[in-house]
């Protein structure tokens, strides 16, 4: 999906093996009829089409969307004009792939093969309902996210870490391991999760958490720069998981 801009971040050397490894195995189009190659395993089903998926555009950089049972999505997307607000858009199921068309008129066709997943990422022009193009922008492997990272991967909106002025901040935080935000010069910085907690390091030198308090509430903690995390955080609160 998407156009093939510079990038501002890379992928691991471990992501990026995962996902070209997936996309050498798959060489087919979804059951509407575009590309070729190996025979369909069969259409996706609804329960499988719902999740995160891991996916890469144009510039092979990853991005995740998050397919929700109502029929919404949210990407991580952050080369985007909205930066790490990501991308809103709605998907459905046609001829046993997911298509799913987002609000800046990309659109991604994932469908299951013999060996894993291929996505086909369309640029915007497309009427809606019909069938895809003959030659996708991009072409790749999909994979679906799974293990501890997997409830933290998404958009979130948090209390920012000002003393005087409290507003809220939006995260996007990538399977990767790579997270953005929308305040501060530097913003862009790096994830990972222990014990449940995921801890956020930033570029500019904050520091920050984000964990479940309990089945559907979330909380976050900030620290300026400089401050151990054994202090208390400058600031923090509920947060909330964007869905649609």
């Amino acid at each position: 999906m998407k156009h093939g801009r510079s990038t501002r971040l890379t992928l691991s050397p471990i992501t990026t093996a995962a996902l070209l490894v997936t996309a050498s195995l798959l060489h087919a189009g979804c059951a509407t009829g575009a590309g070729g190659g190996m025979p369909s395993a069969g259409g996706l089903s609804r329960e499988e089409a719902v999740g995160t998926w891991s996916l890469t555009d144009s510039d092979n950089e990853l991005f995740n969307v998050i397919v929700a049972p109502d029929g919404s999505a949210v990407d991580t997307y952050w080369k985007g004009p909205d930066g790490a607000k990501g991308e809103r858009g709605r998907w459905e199921l046609v001829n046993g792939c997911l298509d799913i068309r987002y609000s800046s008129g990309w659109r991604d066709l994932i469908s299951r093969r013999t060996l894993g997943y291929r996505k086909l990422g369309y640029p915007p022009g497309l009427a809606k309902g019909s069938g895809p193009q003959d030659q996708p922008e991009n072409d790749g492997g999909a994979v679906k996210v799974m293990g501890d990272r997997l409830p933290f991967v998404g958009i979130w909106t948090v209390p920012s870490g000002g003393e005087t002025t409290q507003y809220e901040v939006t995260l996007a935080l990538r399977s990767d391991g790579m997270a953005m935000k929308t305040c501060d010069s530097f913003d862009s910085g790096t994830w990972r999760v222990s014990d449940g907690v995921a801890t956020i390091v930033w570029a500019d030198g904050w520091r920050s958490t984000l964990e479940r308090a309990d089945s559907e509430e979330w909380f976050y903690r900030v620290w300026r720069p400089g401050m151990p995390p054994t202090d208390m955080p400058t600031a923090s609160g509920k947060v909330r998981k964007v869905v649609r």
